[in-house]
């Protein structure tokens, strides 16, 4: 897993007041600005997303495209969009839901008397079950 990734990003300024940005070598990635909001940390934004779903998938990331190999339309421009990734790791959030369980008591007293964190066990018990990391 790398820390910085680069890849180009083409800005379309065809939609009056919008700025719409895609990535030629991430189909799923894209999104949008209003004229006059910053397009580049949006694009950081989608582009982080991207990276991070291949990268949870285990999928394999595209190599980036040459600035020469990239297409582009009246009223675009092509920019190269760098993100550092462990910045937007830590921005992704997870949700967490509060459950109710039975324990014997027993188990109780001795989790309790090893410090021993209900949530963070289970958690890691559940993730164990499905095979997940």
């Amino acid at each position: 897993m790398e820390e910085n990734y680069t890849y180009p990003a083409i800005l379309d300024y065809k939609e009056e007041g919008y700025i719409n940005i895609c990535f030629p070598d991430f189909s799923d990635a894209y999104t949008c600005v209003e004229k006059g909001e910053d397009a580049v940390s949006a694009a950081q934004e989608a582009l982080a997303l991207a990276i991070t779903d291949r990268e949870e998938n285990k999928e394999e990331l595209p190599e980036p495209s040459k600035a020469e190999k990239v297409r582009l339309e009246e009223k675009q421009q092509l920019v190269y969009i760098n993100v550092w990734m462990p910045y937007h790791r830590t921005q992704v959030k997870v949700v967490y839901v509060k459950k109710t369980l039975t324990i014997p008591a027993w188990i109780d007293e001795l989790a309790k008397a090893n410090n021993l964190n209900f949530s963070a066990t289970l958690v890691e018990a559940i993730k164990e079950k499905l095979s997940l990391k």
